[in-house]
């Protein structure tokens, strides 16, 4: 029985893990991907959702990113069979964004969750233009949302919403072996 149990471990640590990379990125800290991923929600993502998307950007915010057609790549991040996914070069393989006019979301695989989510709020209720968070309590991970009212060249009033979701491993529903956060900019016209 004991041969058998052994075995059966064996067997089951050394089968691949489904449609998962073997590394995230040894060259690449948590600290520095939690970083990136901080830089991409604040100065990609969001004027991406207000404005006309991540193509539209400035060449020097688009120098930093580069499209993918890694099919993986695109698996992981979610991406609809219409989006452009972009690799932050500074993170590349470990953050990701797509998204569409009005929407932009950004991901990123390994650092903390919490330290992530946490360090993103803080950084986006500290910006000159601040974001109001709340906390919504969760059983699958942690989730955060910061709002802020926007007015455009027209003068039409929309806001701009930030959602974050991070997961660790072990986390129920969870299934990454890394830790993920997932950050959500979109924008919803008020009148």
């Amino acid at each position: 029985m004991r041969i058998a149990m052994l075995a059966l471990v064996a067997l089951t640590a050394a089968a691949p893990a489904s449609a998962q990379r073997e590394a995230i990125s040894s060259a690449l800290s948590p600290e520095a991907a939690a970083a990136a991923f901080t830089d991409a929600v604040v100065n990609v993502c969001v004027p991406a959702a207000v404005g006309a998307g991540v193509g539209a950007l400035p060449a020097e915010t688009r120098s930093r990113l580069q499209a993918t057609t890694d099919s993986e790549t695109r698996r992981q991040a979610g991406a609809a069979a219409d989006e452009t996914v972009w690799d932050v070069l500074s993170a590349k393989g470990v953050v990701t964004i797509h998204g569409k006019q009005g929407r932009c979301m950004v991901s990123v695989y390994g650092p903390s969750a919490t330290q992530t989510v946490m360090g993103l709020a803080g950084r986006l209720t500290a910006l000159p233009k601040p974001f109001m968070r709340t906390v919504t309590p969760s059983k699958s991970g942690m989730k955060q949302k910061g709002e802020r009212l926007a007015r455009f060249d027209n003068d039409k009033a929309a806001m701009v919403i930030v959602e974050l979701v991070g997961s660790e491993p072990g986390t129920p529903g969870h299934q990454s072996r890394f830790s993920v956060v997932t950050a959500t900019v979109s924008v919803e016209k008020t009148g």
